[in-house]
């Protein structure tokens, strides 16, 4: 039987790959794009929900929609302040899974990161904690959670910072084994298919680099 599927955050890195696997896989009659503006593209399958404002959840429909990817995120600087950050990595994706939820979406996989702990003194790492814990509050019928490392593939926004990171990580990768895999640099598009070879999956879980990598296999 043919799925619908959404995904929120379809301009990102993630996001975007995730749409691209989705529009090729014929498993989806229906693939939904919950942006603040219209893609710059067009598919049989692909639908465009758009926010009327600056609001993302206001383009929301009361439509059911079998699997979400949640692939929201940003950057402290590129929100501009710490609640600007919240907003969009804890806020919408909370009421994210509250729609879906409420909607009848049988499986919800979200973007978190390695070292997601809603007690840390690290922000950051604060927030992704805090968004995990509350999405499993919602008691949703199937939650994945990915917790990747830096995450490798192009991007439109320069972050050198991010790519310095990356580049060191890769050189010391290979000596990562045991509990020091799950931080081995992510590749964008090894991440967005095992995100949706999960949702294959009834039985929640939450998902570090070398379960990542086997889902993506599967």
């Amino acid at each position: 039987m043919k799925r619908s599927v959404l995904v929120a955050g379809p301009t990102g890195l993630i996001g975007g790959t995730v749409l691209d696997q989705l529009l090729l896989d014929d498993r989806f009659e229906r693939v939904i794009a919950l942006t603040r503006r219209p893609l710059e593209r067009s598919h049989p399958r692909l639908q465009h929900w758009v926010a009327s404002g600056s609001d993302l959840l206001s383009a929301l429909r009361a439509d059911q929609v079998d699997i979400v990817h949640c692939c929201l995120g940003t950057t402290i600087r590129a929100a501009g302040s710490q609640a600007a950050f919240r907003h969009v990595d804890h806020d919408l994706v909370i009421g994210l899974g509250e729609w879906a939820k409420a909607t009848g979406a049988t499986v919800f996989c979200v973007v978190s990161a390695i070292g997601a702990d809603a007690s840390s003194g690290i922000f950051y790492n604060r927030v992704k904690g805090e968004m995990e814990r509350d999405l499993k509050v919602l008691g949703l019928p199937a939650l994945h959670i990915f917790q990747p490392s830096f995450l490798v593939g192009p991007r439109e926004e320069v972050r050198v910072g991010e790519r310095i990171g990356v580049v060191a990580m890769k050189l010391v990768a290979p000596l990562m084994i045991g509990s020091l895999a799950r931080y081995r640099p992510m590749p964008h598009d090894i991440l967005a298919r095992a995100m949706i070879n999960a949702a294959e999956i009834s039985a929640s879980g939450t998902h570090t680099y070398r379960d990542i990598v086997r889902l993506a296999a599967d």
